[in-house]
């Protein structure tokens, strides 16, 4: 039996990492691809990193390495180096100069190629830019152009949900986030294909695991204190949904400063019964 994982959006989340791996350590696939954004936002992006270069499994480079490895650039926007955006200057500080030209060798896709069964193209947003995830928001068509490659089964990242359609002869996938989920379940997410009868299988993994560690680990750092945007990282890993746009939607339109912990109380009890999953817009 042929078995392939696909993990990615880590962010930063160490015990979502372990549980991940301890759930694939059972599968025991063939074959194990990290599809981008092991780094940043959650408060373990070092400790991450160093887990999976240890397993020695393919990486692929994701828009939030992109975004530490642009940290240092004298383009970076002036908003950068303000408390706002502490934690990815924390992750920037925390990585050594040899982790960091690590992440530069990273590739952008990885082709798995097994005899018998459809290539897979794996990425972390589309064949069109980093950040341009696949989704249930695309149509047919969009997806079709995103997802331009020779290989009929393509498998991405980023969106932190998970994914499944067939548009004519092609398969896309979304491998769902390991480290911050947006689609309501607080599980630790990946992919896990199976073959079967010359096809694959999927099955989206979801596997239970205890944040209070996580947690411990951001409340020892300073970031929460400074930073409102790790406050919101944070909520979002809480609730299982994404709330970052939403949450400077709801600054502007109550003429809050999003830099303030009131603001960040006000905008939790405000969505606090939205359905999880689904964004305070």
């Amino acid at each position: 039996m042929t078995r392939l994982a696909i993990i990615a959006d880590v962010h930063g989340n160490l015990p979502a990492l372990d549980a991940v791996m301890a759930d694939i350590q059972d599968a025991a696939p063939d074959q194990v691809v990290v599809a981008g954004d092991t780094v940043n936002r959650g408060p373990q992006s070092k400790e991450c990193l160093q887990r999976l270069r240890d397993m020695g499994w393919p990486m692929l480079f994701g828009n939030h390495e992109e975004y530490i490895l642009k940290f240092g650039n004298e383009t970076v926007p002036d908003e950068w180096l303000t408390d706002w955006w502490l934690p990815i200057r924390r992750v920037s500080e925390e990585l050594s100069a040899e982790e960091k030209d690590y992440l530069r060798t990273l590739p952008w896709d990885h082709v798995v190629n097994v005899p018998g069964l459809p290539a897979i193209h794996v990425l972390h947003g589309s064949v069109r830019a980093l950040n341009d995830g696949l989704g249930f928001w695309k149509s047919d068509a969009e997806l079709l152009a995103a997802t331009d490659v020779p290989e009929t089964v393509v498998i991405g990242a980023h969106t932190h949900r998970p994914f499944n359609r067939r548009v004519g002869k092609r398969w896309v996938l979304n491998c769902g986030s390991v480290g911050a989920p947006f689609n309501g379940d607080l599980s630790a997410q990946y992919l896990l294909l199976t073959a079967t009868n010359g096809q694959w299988k999927a099955d989206f993994r979801a596997v239970p695991y205890d944040h209070s560690p996580l947690y411990d680990a951001w409340a020892h750092s300073d970031v929460l204190e400074r930073s409102m945007v790790a406050q919101i990282f944070m909520y979002e890993v809480e609730t299982a949904t994404f709330h970052l746009t939403s949450y400077l939607d709801f600054c502007e339109a109550n003429h809050l400063s999003k830099n303030s912990l009131d603001s960040v109380a006000r905008y939790r009890a405000a969505s606090a019964n939205v359905v999880p999953g689904r964004s305070l817009r």
